[in-house]
């Protein structure tokens, strides 16, 4: 019994230690190491995204349900009914020496609402500079315009209302910093709905995300669905998904940057040079025409000597 139970012990240990460390911890993440990029275009293509560590969103719990809208925003007949348990919400993180890919989705679990209605907005929030972790913005009082903040895309249609627009958010320690930067240099997303997918790709040479491969940076991401109704009042409220799981806590205002995960790039994997091992039969080859040519000088030898 005692050698069984040492054995479950082993088996348990191995186990655990088999286990991703974003399976473990929800608030850090090593990104994949892209061998490809993917197409951006709100899709997530089969295989496009294969190399990239996922991790699961925390979608919208504080509600008991939701309805799918069936109008636009001025008149909200309920739709479908949605629980709070039927939206799941994932990200995924890869990059290669270039880039930082990250996608988003979030479903409600149902059938899309009105076609003419959509709305939705994504986040990313990250703290790079000048200590990473120390739960601090770049500078006080938004001097310089810092260089570290949220990206932020919104996009939305319904009768009276039609925008897209990409945004740079600088922050400090303080507040948000203005002016933000409309269509900030290395940004890229695309979006697509039902469920609802963003696409982004950041330029780490040009974008305000001043990192490289092998570096570390606190970030939190937040995407939101508003094609639901939510709660029991007659008031608009939106699905949403974000990670951390602390990023968010609706019971006081937001302390970002101290909510902020990891998240740390990959390297290049190192290409190691195979060493050539013959195979058996290359072996009997070359041992066959090495025979032969000795063979051949032997005889060319011996006819010298005779002549």
């Amino acid at each position: 019994m005692r050698r069984l139970s040492n054995v479950l012990l082993c088996v348990a240990l191995l186990a655990l230690l088999a286990v991703p460390a974003t399976a473990l911890s929800q608030g850090s993440v090593q990104s994949g190491w892209a061998s490809s990029p993917p197409n951006l275009n709100g899709k997530l293509g089969s295989g496009e995204w294969a190399d990239a560590t996922r991790v699961t969103l925390h979608t919208m719990d504080w509600f008991d349900g939701a309805s799918v809208l069936g109008g636009s925003l001025g008149d909200l007949p309920l739709g479908e009914e949605v629980s709070a348990q039927q939206v799941t919400g994932w990200a995924r993180f890869m990059n290669d020496a270039r880039y930082l890919y990250l996608a988003a989705t979030l479903d409600i679990g149902a059938p899309a609402g009105d076609p003419d209605y959509y709305r939705t907005q994504f986040y990313f929030v990250f703290e790079d500079e000048p200590v990473v972790g120390d739960g601090k913005g770049a500078a006080n009082l938004c001097t310089g315009n810092p260089d570290e903040g949220a990206f932020r895309s919104a996009t939305a249609y319904h009768p009276g209302t039609d925008f897209d627009y990409d945004y740079f958010l600088p922050a400090s320690e303080d507040d948000w910093c203005r002016p933000y930067q409309k269509d900030p240099p290395g940004y890229k997303r695309a979006l697509d709905w039902s469920p609802a997918t963003f696409e982004l790709r950041f330029d780490l040479q040009t974008s305000a995300l001043d990192v490289t491969p092998g570096d570390c940076f606190n970030a939190g991401l937040w995407i939101i669905d508003l094609e639901v109704y939510i709660g029991r009042q007659p008031v608009e409220y939106a699905a949403d998904g974000w990670w951390p799981a602390g990023l968010h806590e609706y019971d006081q205002e937001s302390d970002w940057p101290y909510t902020f995960g990891e998240v740390c790039l990959a390297e290049a994997p190192v290409v190691e040079e195979e060493e050539f091992v013959p195979e058996a039969g290359t072996l009997a080859l070359l041992g066959t025409g090495l025979a032969s040519l000795g063979g051949y000088a032997t005889l060319r030898w011996r006819s010298r000597r005779k002549q």
